[in-house]
């Protein structure tokens, strides 16, 4: 256990936290937040014995973002390829492939109000069904051409990573591997917002390598590179992957503080892409497979409701 010192750029909305001087303030604005020190929490999974491990085809092999689609149902995608592919939750086998899309850069993905939103790092969000979609070698009919396209009007050029819908504000968080932004530190990573019905994107979280410096990071250990997010079903925390070295970040909503970082197996996830939960808190990572085949790891919730 180590004591650490954060500061966190957030957005008032999402921490619903004020401080004395924002109360004089009406006008709700970004705020810096610093919180106290504070000693790290376990984590209520042990991510050194998996529930279950499965191995992925080879069409899998660069399998970058996971969903949880129902019970008993994930889904995902591949690097490069406009595949969706269905997988058994309870034996990791993929029961579908369907094609929706042409090659590109996509990264994850996430499900919601029956719809699958896939992320491109270019930050071009698709949107579709899956009677959108046709299996390889059928018919592309012309329902493909109502798949909808939505540009997120990010204010930093980025290269995008993560993706998920929070349920609590009703918005998008997309995490960013890479940001050039003027005047700031190179080494922020940032968290932005998305609001689908307003069409608006922000900043909302920026994630500082002195933070992970303070909980006992060094040199190029201490730089993180989000590779997927998701927010956990019951605790609501924000979980954050990072596939260069092997981390996962936890966050807690309330007041922004690290409440967790872990290193990860880097043998048995080479390089973990992504990461969702199902409702009752059961953890899903899955990692693409560099001298082995992709996976996905699952690993039960140990705490408390």
């Amino acid at each position: 256990m180590k004591k650490y010192l954060l500061i966190a750029s957030l957005s008032c909305c999402f921490l619903n936290c004020q401080t004395a001087e924002t109360k004089q303030e009406p006008k709700k604005t970004k705020v810096k937040v610093v919180t106290e020190s504070r000693t790290l929490e376990p984590l209520a999974y042990d991510l050194q014995n998996p529930l279950q491990t499965f191995k992925m085809p080879a069409s899998l092999r660069e399998i970058s973002g996971i969903t949880f689609v129902k019970a008993g149902q994930l889904a995902a995608i591949n690097d490069e390829e406009g595949d969706l592919f269905l997988i058994d939750a309870n034996t990791g086998k993929v029961t579908d492939r369907r094609m929706w899309g042409s090659k590109g850069d996509y990264e994850d993905l996430t499900y919601h109000g029956g719809k699958f939103y896939v992320l491109r790092s270019d930050g071009r969000l698709f949107v579709f069904t899956l009677d959108q979609t046709y299996q390889p070698g059928g018919f592309l009919s012309d329902r493909k051409t109502n798949i909808q396209t939505l540009t997120l009007g990010l204010p930093d050029k980025n290269e995008l990573e993560g993706l998920c819908f929070d349920p609590k504000t009703k918005n998008f968080f997309i995490a960013a591997k890479e940001t050039k932004r003027e005047g700031v530190d190179k080494d922020n990573r940032y968290v932005y917002f998305y609001d689908p019905l307003k069409k608006e994107s922000r900043r909302g979280l920026v994630l500082r390598k002195r933070s992970f410096e303070s909980v006992g990071f060094t040199g190029n250990d201490a730089k993180f590179r989000p590779s997927a997010i998701a927010v956990h079903p019951i605790t609501q925390d924000i979980y954050i992957l990072a596939a260069s070295g092997q981390k996962l970040l936890v966050l807690d909503r309330k007041g922004g503080n690290y409440i967790h970082v872990e290193k990860l197996d880097p043998k048995a996830l080479e390089q973990p892409e992504g990461i969702c939960f199902s409702p009752d808190g059961t953890l899903y990572i899955s990692s693409e497979g560099k001298k082995g085949p992709g996976v996905i790891q699952v690993f039960k919730w140990k705490g408390k409701r």
